[in-house]
């Protein structure tokens, strides 16, 4: 089975020969093995896991979408990273700074809509790698 994730920065993990693929979806989590149905669905921030012989390869995603279509298996997401080269510390950084700003944009009273869904896109993603990561 292929598997790929795509971010809007281009092709960011692809895999040959994959066992199974296990999914975060807004349904729930779903494991897609080889044949599987055609399926497309909303994906969640969480946790992906791409399993091919005894290996199994850990990735953060945030939203999405998913698309399957007998052995091959494609991921649309915002951001996508590998288990091994998430930094903690900058991701916890990075969310610390996202929570400060929406806090001072909520006492305010003034949030842009498009700044506020960066803003929480941020910190959702940084919630999914930490999750991934430890």
């Amino acid at each position: 089975m292929n598997f790929e994730i795509v971010t809007p920065t281009g092709v960011v993990f692809r895999s040959q020969d994959c066992d199974s693929v296990v999914l975060p979806t807004s349904t729930g989590e779903i494991e897609v093995l080889p044949m599987h149905v055609p399926l497309t669905a909303e994906t969640i921030p969480g946790e992906v896991l791409v399993k091919k012989a005894s290996q199994t390869e850990r990735l953060a995603v945030d939203k999405g979408y998913v698309r399957v279509i007998a052995d091959s298996v494609s991921m649309l997401v915002e951001a996508a990273i590998n288990e091994k080269s998430i930094d903690l510390k900058s991701v916890e950084n990075a969310e610390e700074r996202a929570r400060e700003a929406l806090e001072a944009a909520r006492k305010q009273h003034q949030i842009d809509p498009a700044e506020l869904e960066r803003l929480e896109a941020i910190a959702r993603f940084a919630i999914a790698q930490k999750l991934v990561k430890k």
